[in-house]
């Protein structure tokens, strides 16, 4: 059977972002005795009419794209000037390397309004994962568009997207077969009852909800364990006077995260925009944690987390879920069950490359 040819076109395309590894994630894990992939990526760059600092290129995530047979292109961009509404390119040698027709299938990641070079291509059919609720383009070529929740979908028909060429489909997320390994020896928490969630060092997205929370209810049986995160939350524990908050500095180290999350009892999630579909919560899942979570502008976290925790308003309510998840034990095992039961039935990422490789097979057919 003929391979499939598909395109992946990302700036900044090797960094350990979330909507660069969601591509590089479904790059490596499509089977390539059925996919040839071609990734094409671009170090960072400075902007022109913003401060804003993309990630650069990572090593690792070049090394783990192509251990997993993904042929890497690069090509070269001197500015991304956002004074353009389509974002364009400033210095790029990119048509130089990239030429549609040699494809079947292009796979995007980005915002949704119109933007460079994607409204440039405009024979070879696209499929769009969005990344961002409220902007919408109906595209020719555009054969699918991939929301990652219920409620970005609404917002992106709304801002004028097609509902007949979407599908929901959430970030696929790599969980190893990690091992019994934890943090609990190392920080003396072997008697305690610990929550604690995992954050990129990103001071625009920290939530003072979830240590506001535990301040409440803390007391010597109790720990909050935070890896990475904005140093505001260091600064919060230390004002808050907390005595059993304990922090362990950002990594991409998959091992160390799954270790991490080998300590808790709780994901006690928290983030002031809120998600659309989190990585660090499907992780969670994975490990039976049940999940507290709290309202905020996007409210992804309320679909996934569903019947494995809750999504309350305020620190008041969020702690009176952290007191019934340590006191009452049926409540805890419920929770603790379904988070098991999402994840294997919602978020594991052997059905998540299923449905993506059915869409890119269903479009090369006509279909």
């Amino acid at each position: 059977m003929k391979k499939i040819k598909i395109a992946f076109i990302k700036f900044g395309g090797m960094a350990n972002g979330g909507t660069e590894k969601y591509l590089q994630t479904i790059a490596a894990y499509l089977p390539k005795d059925q996919f040839e992939v071609d990734f094409y990526y671009c170090d960072a760059a400075p902007y022109i009419g913003s401060d804003f600092k993309h990630l650069d290129t990572e090593q690792s995530r070049v090394k783990y794209t192509e251990s997993h047979g993904v042929n890497l292109i690069k090509f070269k961009v001197a500015f991304k000037d956002v004074t353009t509404y389509t974002h364009d390119w400033v210095g790029t040698d990119f048509w130089e390397v990239f030429d549609e027709h040699n494809y079947d299938l292009i796979q995007t990641g980005r915002s949704g309004h119109p933007e460079y070079p994607f409204y440039l291509i405009n024979n070879t059919p696209i499929v769009d994962s969005i990344h961002l609720a409220g902007m919408a383009e109906d595209k020719a070529n555009t054969a699918m568009t991939v929301l990652i929740s219920e409620q970005q979908k609404q917002r992106w028909v709304m801002a004028g997207g097609n509902p007949k060429k979407t599908a929901i489909i959430p970030v696929p997320v790599v969980v190893p077969n990690y091992n019994d390994d934890c943090y609990r020896a190392e920080f003396e928490l072997q008697n305690k009852f610990v929550f604690g969630m995992h954050q990129r060092a990103d001071d625009g997205i920290f939530s003072p909800i979830p240590l506001q929370a535990y301040k409440e209810i803390e007391d010597d049986s109790t720990a909050f364990l935070i890896l990475g995160g904005s140093i505001k939350y260091r600064n919060q524990a230390a004002a808050l006077g907390l005595k059993n908050a304990f922090f362990l500095d950002t990594t991409s180290d998959i091992n160390l995260i799954h270790k991490f999350l080998n300590t808790l009892d709780v994901y006690a999630h928290g983030r002031c925009d809120g998600e659309q579909c989190s990585s660090s919560i499907i992780e969670g899942l994975s490990h039976s944690l049940p999940v507290i979570s709290h309202t905020a502008p996007s409210m992804g976290q309320l679909e996934q987390i569903g019947n494995a925790g809750k999504v309350v308003d305020n620190f008041n309510d969020y702690s009176r879920v952290m007191k019934a998840l340590m006191e009452d034990k049926t409540y805890y095992k419920e929770c603790s069950s379904n988070a098991a039961h999402r994840y294997k039935t919602i978020y594991n990422i052997e059905s998540i490359i299923s449905r993506l490789m059915e869409i890119y097979k269903n479009i090369c057919r006509g279909e």
